[in-house]
């Protein structure tokens, strides 16, 4: 990637980008240098009932972390949105490099004359506020399983759950996205069991007792492509790979039996009724305010969740170039091609409606090295590219902040992240874009999920 000879700091960011909101450019400069917290900080943490010590719950092998792994509700600034950089801390490290790669120097979070702010070098910076973790990140299931491992919650308003703990297929056939950070050592053990509904059920109970209604849930789960095929997909003779001229993976897949990701499809249905049990008609009967971040399901499988009471759905394509699509995420580009996810992806739009259908990139992977974009105004120009497409289509295009973690194939290759001028170019095109087709952000606003800098920039649409 080629930069100039002098990166501008946020100062000179936010004087060259006086239009964009000083907030939403300090949620992208917190993600990209991390956020240290200080003894101080942590004692307040405590005091309000922001801290929950997992050490109890939670084991983090390999030597990389002490006894104590702390989890942090979260923190936000003054009007309501996510601080981004905290991901150390919530690890159980002290320093944001520890296991993730980050650009310039770090955040301090202190208590200063009794308020909590984030710090840098020049001084005091914003005052931040702690969110309280949830009494139910203290209780247990019935099963004896620890509520904090069942379902989490971003506050104000979004509860998430893993269904199957973070697991992908794609690591276990050593084809996963290369940004990816799932802990290696997490798939020595074998296939990790899925959420238990039961534990499921109970703590999405105690929740709503607790926290009352939220506006939304999201389901997670890694990904599965096996169908109902008589024997394991990835043995299946009809998948093929060639080599393009560049040395670069190339999946093709013959006829063959099975349906596409059917065993994933079918544990979103098991965890969608177990919620129809716990909200009754409260959602609206039959429809859950559920969103999906799913693997690209065909139109048979994307009716069978729409029937299970889905109301919206997220795919994510990660990379929108073609040839990079294929080196960074060759597990996808394996099950069953670039052209076969776009295509899951406009065939949802006719299910769940306008608006109600989403895809995201990974900002700053067309950037790796060697085979990624050699300047950022081609990055920004393939993202742009790829989110208008959509857009035409009624399909809301969003981009998260590369994360470089010591668990991901971009680590190892010591890739680097884009500077912060680089996001602010993309997140205000990607604004206009959505502007200009007249998509809302709905399950991705700026309070559901904060992980997305574009989309706070949606609140302030007139």
């Amino acid at each position: 990637m080629k930069e100039n000879n002098h990166e501008l700091s946020f100062e000179e960011v936010a004087k060259k980008y006086p239009d964009f909101p000083r907030l939403v450019l300090r949620k992208i400069d917190t993600a990209l240098r991390g956020i240290i917290f200080t003894e101080k900080a942590l004692q307040r943490a405590k005091e309000e009932g922001a801290f929950y010590d997992a050490s109890a719950d939670f084991t983090l092998e390999g030597g990389l972390t002490s006894n104590k792994v702390p989890v942090i509700g979260g923190v936000f600034f003054r009007d309501g949105t996510y601080v981004l950089g905290l991901e150390s801390v919530t690890r159980g490290f002290h320093s944001p490099s520890a296991t993730l790669v980050r650009r310039g120097s770090p955040y301090t979070l202190d208590v200063v004359n009794g308020k909590l702010y984030l710090v840098n070098r020049e001084g005091q910076v914003e005052e931040v506020y702690f969110a309280p973790v949830p009494e139910y990140f203290y209780k247990k299931t019935s099963r004896g399983t620890p509520m904090i491992k069942v379902i989490s919650s971003r506050a104000p308003n979004r509860i998430s759950i893993n269904i199957s703990s973070g697991y992908c297929h794609f690591f276990k056939e050593k084809l996963p996205c290369k940004f990816c950070n799932v802990i290696p050592w997490s798939l020595e053990k074998g296939l990790p069991p899925l959420a238990n509904l039961e534990d499921i059920y109970e703590t999405v109970n105690e929740a709503l007792e607790e926290e009352g209604g939220f506006t939304s849930i999201h389901l997670i789960a890694g990904s599965d492509p096996r169908g109902n095929l008589p024997r394991p997909f990835a043995q299946d003779e009809n998948v093929t790979q060639r080599l393009d001229a560049r040395g670069l993976p190339i999946f093709s897949r013959a006829k063959g039996r099975g349906k596409p990701y059917e065993k994933e499809v079918n544990e979103y249905i098991k965890v969608l009724r177990t919620l129809q049990r716990c909200f009754g008609s409260a959602f609206g009967g039959e429809k859950i305010n559920a969103q999906a971040i799913a693997s690209a399901f065909p139109r048979e499988q994307l009716l069978r969740l729409k029937e299970a009471g889905l109301s919206a759905y997220r795919s994510n394509l990660e990379v929108w170039d073609e040839k990079l699509f294929q080196w960074v995420c060759p597990g996808k580009a394996k099950y069953f091609g670039r052209q076969y996810w776009i295509d899951c992806i406009l065939s949802a739009v006719e299910i769940f409606g306008r608006g109600n259908v989403f895809t995201q990139l990974v900002a700053g992977a067309e950037l790796a090295q060697p085979y990624g974009f050699k300047t950022i105004d081609e990055a920004i120009a393939s993202d742009l590219e790829c989110a208008e497409f959509f857009a035409r289509h009624g399909i809301y295009t969003t981009f998260c902040i590369l994360w470089i973690d010591r668990g991901s194939v971009f680590y190892k290759e010591k890739q680097k992240l884009p500077p912060l001028e680089y996001y602010v170019r993309l997140a205000k095109s990607f604004n206009e874009i959505r502007r200009k087709y007249r998509l809302s952000a709905d399950f991705n606003d700026y309070r559901r999920d904060g992980f997305h800098p574009d989309t706070d920039l949606a609140r302030l649409a007139p």
